[in-house]
């Protein structure tokens, strides 16, 4: 191997990557490195040492083959990225005895030649021991939820909220969880419910969007005798009745109509709500939690919806991440929609290492719906106990790996410094643009 003094001196280039690479780190806890297109290491973060059992001398200048033949790692990303030009992703074993979760990404020249590869590695270690040790993995709250339902994570945005929860459960204040389709924010409703002191309480659920204007109000408000044509004799109670002091949940609130929009608001700020055709309130007792997958400050932006209601409504907001943003959640999910659905048919259907590699890959719009959907699919028609790459690639498509964007400069400048001033650009570009550091490679 060259002087280490040596290649650094040679690596001038790179050393912006390696302070931006330092800061990446502090902030996502992810290890990451650079290779060129030759697989030889030219960069490598701090957490080098920890992560590889090898210092960051000892690393850099490496081949990818070296390393892993002298057992810094049972496999090479490196080599995998090469072969495939494309996305990896793979589970790894160090020197350090640490377990990582590494995905590389190729860079690609304007004559489509590797020149760097992108490794960025998570350290998994925990969940693996605790894998082997209880059968299960993650960060899990409510066991005991309705119809066993739980909430497992090891993303840490995810444990944030549920450290939130169980903070404020037992509270009365208004709670808005927002996040895409299918990201589980109705589970999230029932968990507030069960983790708090309301849990022998109603949970009442109104979908916002599926019911009729013309009879939304009635059924969240009620009506008395008389109150309009085909009403009941007997008059109805309305959903915030019933709810009494249990926990209303008003899925899909950026569906609602503006002008019932005025009358929530007016019941969210007087606690008192009047049913169709009565002028006599009664007292509101439930907590409110509201849930929707649209962006309410564009929605009040464009007049869709009221202003004075959002702010009322976002007291605690609690942001679900897309599956997508919590990537190393993937594997243990997919492990309990398998658990769940060889029950359900009576099977013993298992992932290939292709199979999982492809779901990591994916990009999930449907996110965990989407996931649970696919597995059952797969469990249903696999006419093997293992599933492979083949049998998925024909429900989910990886998003396209080989369309690149070139750029140019309109002067002649020295090629180092075109190549430095052009790499910092794009990463503070990325910086602003993405919230991980796998979008941002």
């Amino acid at each position: 191997m060259k002087n280490y003094n040596l290649l650094k001196k040679e690596l001038t280039q790179y050393e912006h990557l390696y302070t931006e690479i330092t800061r990446m780190e502090e902030l996502t806890f992810d290890q990451i490195t650079i290779l060129d297109g030759n697989a030889k290491v030219l960069v490598v973060g701090q957490a080098c040492k920890e992560s590889f059992g090898i210092t960051e001398e000892e690393m850099i200048g490496e081949h990818a083959s070296n390393l892993k033949q002298k057992g810094i790692f049972d496999k090479s990303i490196t080599i995998e990225v090469l072969k495939q030009r494309k996305k990896v992703i793979l589970v790894q074993t160090t020197a350090s005895k640490k377990t990582l979760m590494v995905t590389g990404f190729p860079v690609f020249n304007e004559k489509k030649e590797i020149v760097k590869i992108i490794n960025i590695s998570k350290d998994i270690t925990d969940i693996e021991k605790s894998k082997k040790s209880v059968g299960n993995e993650g960060h899990i709250l409510g066991k005991s939820i309705i119809q066993k339902k739980e909430i497992i994570s090891n993303n840490s945005e995810m444990k944030k909220i549920l450290d939130l929860i169980k903070k404020t459960a037992d509270l009365d204040n208004t709670i808005l969880l927002l996040g895409e389709t299918g990201t589980g924010k109705s589970l999230f409703a029932n968990i507030i419910h069960q983790m708090g002191n309301r849990k022998n309480k109603p949970f009442i659920t109104i979908n916002c969007g599926a019911i009729p204007d013309n009879l939304l109000e009635s059924e969240l408000f009620g009506y008395v005798e008389g109150a309009f044509t085909g009403a009941s004799k007997k008059g109805k109670k309305g959903l915030f009745e019933l709810a009494r002091d249990g926990i209303i949940f008003l899925d899909e609130i950026g569906e609602m109509p503006m002008h019932l929009q005025v009358k929530l608001l007016n019941v969210l700020q007087d606690m008192k709500a009047c049913r169709v055709g009565d002028l006599n309130p009664y007292e509101i007792k439930a907590k409110i939690i509201a849930a929707t997958n649209k962006d309410l400050k564009k929605s009040v932006k464009d007049g869709e919806f009221r202003e004075d209601l959002y702010y009322r409504l976002n007291v605690l907001p609690m942001y679900i991440p897309a599956l997508r943003e919590r990537i190393e959640d993937i594997d243990m999910i997919s492990d309990g929609f398998l658990k769940k659905y060889n029950d359900k048919y009576s099977s013993n259907k298992k992932l290939s290492e292709d199979a999982f590699n492809m779901l990591l890959g994916y990009n999930w719009p449907g996110n965990i719906r989407e996931l649970e959907n696919t597995i059952e699919r797969l469990v249903i028609t696999s006419n093997e106990d293992i599933i492979t790459k083949d049998q998925l690639v024909d429900i989910i498509r990886p998003e396209n790996d080989t369309e690149k964007i070139y750029l140019e400069i309109s002067d002649v400048i020295p090629l180092k410094k075109a190549v430095k001033t052009l790499e910092k650009q794009i990463l503070s570009l990325a910086k602003r643009k993405y919230k991980t550091t796998r979008k941002m490679a």
